[in-house]
């Protein structure tokens, strides 16, 4: 234990800079608790499987392929293991910039309505979710990937926004349930990428108040509102019946959702106290935030 907090906070020390090469030798810590910790977050809250996974589930291979949709249209999600189809030839630079600065190699950049939020993921977890990654047993599989034009990028994506985050990000302390709640929710869970409703020329992005339509292959749903409004949020839900729902995708009036479209089979692996963080977030006032 004590070699792995050695290692990890070198590695923060490394990524404290804001220069640009912050990331170029750093070391990622391939420990059982490092290794440990990024498993918890991919197949929990992070769902990062259900884009990337072979069949969008916790126990599926990231190796990409699936379709889904943005403003700019229909996007196959990337292979994630660590073969010469997918990040073999990735440093842990490369990785990190996805997150930080939402580019990736040979200057592609990635949909920001789908991994909005992801750049603030902290530095611990970020470190812990590339050793992870680089575990992965690799499976080949190509995906080709969207090219977008200038046009495209200045007149669709123009709500889009840039994202870049320099410097260190510090772990948020879980004891701080509200806050460390907030962190999961729209840093870690992303809950925002679905149920924020979008942008447009005369309003800004409402912050989970629902109205986004979600596309994928499995056909289209308008994401509800979240917020503590009991009228058009989950003000009505306790936090135990938000954890529930998170654990199982039942709602307190027994209906269920849609699993290709919430990933509550993900959820569901996160630690309670997590689950009990975000409930006790969503019952506080995040209406009109």
């Amino acid at each position: 234990m004590r070699k792995f907090i050695a290692l990890l906070c070198l590695c923060l020390l490394l990524l404290g800079c804001s220069d640009p090469t912050r990331y170029t030798s750093l070391s990622v810590p391939m420990t059982t608790e490092s290794i440990a910790r990024g498993r918890t977050l991919f197949i929990g809250l992070g769902h990062c499987g259900f884009c990337h996974g072979e069949k969008g589930t916790p126990d599926s291979p990231p190796s990409g392929g699936r379709i889904f949709s943005d403003v700019y249209g229909d996007v196959a999600a990337p292979n994630l293991t660590p073969s010469e189809t997918g990040l073999k030839r990735w440093t842990a630079r490369d990785i990190m910039k996805v997150f930080r600065e939402g580019t990736a190699r040979k200057g592609r950049t990635l949909s920001n309505q789908v991994h909005v939020g992801a750049e603030w993921i902290s530095d611990s977890d970020l470190i812990a979710l590339v050793s992870y990654l680089r575990a992965l047993p690799p499976v080949e599989k190509e995906v080709a990937a969207r090219s977008l034009g200038f046009v495209e990028r200045n007149t669709t994506g123009f709500f889009e926004g840039t994202k870049e985050v320099e410097g260190y990000v510090p772990t948020v302390n879980p004891k701080h349930a509200a806050e460390y709640g907030r962190y999961l929710t729209d840093h870690v869970a992303r809950c925002g990428s679905c149920h924020s409703s979008p942008a447009s020329l005369i309003t800004s992005a409402d912050y989970l108040a629902g109205g986004r339509i979600i596309k994928n292959d499995q056909g289209e749903k308008t994401a509800p509102g979240i917020t503590n409004s009991e009228t058009v949020g989950i003000g009505g839900w306790s936090e135990s019946q938000i954890i529930n729902y998170l654990k199982t995708g039942a709602r307190p009036d027994n209906t269920k959702v849609d699993s290709n479209f919430c990933p509550v089979s993900f959820f569901k692996n996160a630690p309670d106290s997590d689950l009990q963080a975000i409930a006790r977030y969503l019952k506080s006032d995040t209406e009109g935030r």
